[in-house]
């Protein structure tokens, strides 16, 4: 009788354990089996974006020094700042760089949330830690809307904050319905995409989600439909597209360039008329307001008779406060230059304000 009431006893404490836990498959189909009651999270890999556009920061424990850099330059990290000062680093963040298991450890979480595209690295970081690791992203190859809204379900579902991620994926699907239809496409090009570090002009994306969303064929898509690729030099002055935007991640760079070898710039028709810089679209990780503001100003650009009464500036505004819950535009101005128009003349290059 003893040995029944043991079994019983073992199979109630157990039912009360598998009650206390959920399961959830993270963006790589990873199944991972959580704590019902999520209290304490370190956040990797830029996770902390998503978090914050939850509005569920005060469950974060520890973060990455990456979130701690460039403030001015993504809006999360802005928006972080007095806040974000004070937490525990876990490491230092960024391409290749392996996460601090100790201070992890010392700060003891319920699980890890981080942004990466390789399956093993987050089951390795789990079985070290022993502690569960949920990825979420923006994509693997390229922008990919179903996992931004899967990373914001899964999030949200773990930090009690469902009602805020509907939200945001439904104000996300509403920004893109405002496109407008275009029937005949521009072809432009953008350059100085980060990839694995800050690039020059020759960095690209073929089917960069900015140009996607405004309806605008990048003039890469004829050497490479997807993904990131470096072109040609002499290919990109043989096409010589009349309209040239290029990310502020790398601008510097593409000044640089500029000074090394300014007969190749005076030959691109479009930095005599029709060259542009957008905000960082990728500043150590995609940035997705940005990416979502850079992909009105575009529209603007190129199709300004469909867009008469589009003032990117304004709504930049309103895609931030739906975000972080505040309007950025000057302060990114104010550090990058925002919205900016590139003008070559007199053998330099003047920038403008729009």
């Amino acid at each position: 009788m003893g040995k029944i009431k043991i079994l019983i006893l073992f199979f109630i404490l157990n039912s009360v354990i598998f009650a206390e836990q959920i399961k959830i498959t993270d963006v790589l189909d990873r199944e991972v089996t959580i704590k019902q009651d999520v209290k304490k999270v370190i956040a990797l890999g830029t996770s902390l974006s998503f978090i914050t556009y939850l509005n569920a920061r005060e469950v974060v424990l520890g973060i990455e020094a990456i979130d701690l850099k460039d403030i001015k330059k993504r809006t999360y990290t802005y928006v972080n700042r007095n806040w974000a000062k004070d937490l525990p680093i876990v490491g230092q963040g960024g391409r290749a760089k392996r996460p601090n298991l100790e201070a992890i450890k010392v700060l003891n979480p319920d699980i890890i949330f981080t942004i990466t595209q390789d399956r093993k690295e987050a089951d390795l970081l789990s079985s070290q830690l022993n502690i569960p690791v949920v990825v979420l992203g923006y994509g693997l190859d390229a922008i990919n809307f179903k996992h931004i809204y899967k990373s914001l379900e899964i999030s949200s579902k773990i930090l009690n904050k469902e009602k805020r991620a509907k939200e945001l994926i439904s104000y996300i699907k509403t920004i893109q319905n405002q496109f407008k239809e275009i029937t005949q496409k521009k072809e432009a090009y953008i350059g100085a995409v980060a990839y694995k570090g800050l690039q020059g002009i020759t960095s690209t994306q073929a089917d960069f989600m900015p140009f996607k969303l405004a309806q605008v064929s990048n003039i890469a898509l004829d050497v490479k439909k997807k993904g990131h690729l470096f072109i040609n030099k002499e290919y990109l002055l043989f096409k010589n597209p009349s309209t040239i935007f290029i990310d502020y991640a790398g601008w510097q760079l593409v000044e640089e360039e500029f000074g090394k070898n300014k007969e190749y710039f005076e030959k691109l028709q479009a930095f005599k008329k029709n060259c542009f810089i957008t905000l960082p679209n990728t500043f150590y990780y995609i940035n997705l307001d940005q990416m979502l503001a850079n992909s009105f100003f575009i529209a603007k650009q190129l199709y300004p008779n469909k867009y008469k009464n589009l003032d990117p500036v304004k709504k930049a505004n309103e895609i931030f406060t739906h975000f972080v819950g505040e309007p950025l535009y000057e302060m990114i101005k104010k550090d990058m230059g925002g919205f900016q128009k590139v003008n070559l003349k007199n053998n330099k290059l003047e920038v403008e304000s729009i």
